[in-house]
């Protein structure tokens, strides 16, 4: 049997397995480096239709590999139909096929560096999805406590993630996904400091949600007096999943509030006195239902 006659299928099958081990590669590579969810391995809650989200994906992904194998089926096929004519022993390597081997490193390249970023930002989406499940599915408790929550507000360029309006008062509340350090445990309780200006964790600090907490609030309150026609006071709030918050003395007396929606956390909005009464808080969350774009029948 002539060997030349599989060089089409050697060209498809090694382009298959350079990829593969480069993929593999890196996922080993990232997996050993990567910062770990401080979620990971915790029970979730399911959302209404979360599972028909899951079936949806899972859907799409196939659709996907369908077209994918519709569009590829017949440059792949005839690949192979045209190396077959092909003969071998004349073939040089010279200039001309340098060319196409550059091409194909710089394709190649191309859409591995695609590749690396985009499974980050989907990596960074799934924790940032996590976390703002994990924070409204425990918010949502509140509702019995003569709590009323708002989820994903809509305030033009940005959504407030959450909005928890308590008989103690209204509180903009911004969820953020950070991951553990290499170095922790898996058992260690995952630990950061707040100060009242940052948020200070075990190998890096950041203010950025603390000032972010801060705009929204003030938005918030802009909102609501442009509606309402009257002021009503809007504090900043971080939750922070799977994190155990420590505050010095100034991040205790702070106007942001940083806490985990984790355990008892979220049971901070129902302690103290009654500031708003209930008709307020139903009116406050009326004008803020009206920000949601209604859906025509």
């Amino acid at each position: 049997m002539n060997w030349q006659l599989f060089i089409g299928h050697a060209v498809f099958l090694g382009s298959l397995l350079i990829t593969m081990i480069i993929i593999l590669a890196f996922k080993f590579l990232r997996r050993k480096r990567q910062r770990r969810s401080p979620l990971h391995g915790k029970t979730i809650g399911n959302l209404p239709g979360q599972q028909l989200l899951e079936r949806i994906d899972k859907a799409s992904e196939e659709t996907g590999f369908g077209v994918d194998l519709m569009i590829l089926a017949l440059p792949m096929l005839f690949l192979i139909w045209a190396t077959l004519r092909i003969n071998w022993t004349q073939v040089r390597f010279g200039a001309v096929e340098l060319i196409f081997v550059v091409g194909w490193l710089l394709f190649f390249g191309y859409g591995f560096r695609q590749y690396q970023h985009h499974s980050k930002l989907r990596e960074q989406a799934r924790d940032g999805l996590l976390a703002e499940r994990v924070t409204g599915l425990q918010l949502n408790r509140l509702v019995a406590h003569g709590c009323l929550v708002l989820h994903d507000l809509p305030c033009g360029e940005y959504n407030i993630d959450h909005i928890v309006i308590a008989p103690r008062g209204v509180y903009a509340v911004e969820t953020k996904s950070f991951r553990k350090p290499k170095q922790v445990n898996p058992g260690t309780p995952a630990k950061v400091e707040f100060d009242g200006d940052a948020l200070k964790f075990p190998d890096f600090s950041t203010r950025s949600p603390i000032e972010q907490s801060r705009r929204q609030a003030k938005s918030l309150a802009g909102i609501l007096r442009d509606v309402l026609g009257d002021s009503v006071r809007v504090d900043p709030a971080v939750a922070l999943p799977g994190w155990w918050v420590e505050k010095t003395e100034t991040g205790k007396v702070s106007d942001v509030f940083v806490f985990t929606p984790m355990g008892r956390g979220c049971e901070w909005f129902t302690y103290g006195d009654e500031i708003i009464p209930t008709a307020k808080r139903n009116l406050i969350a009326q004008a803020l239902a009206t920000k949601y774009p209604p859906i025509a029948q």
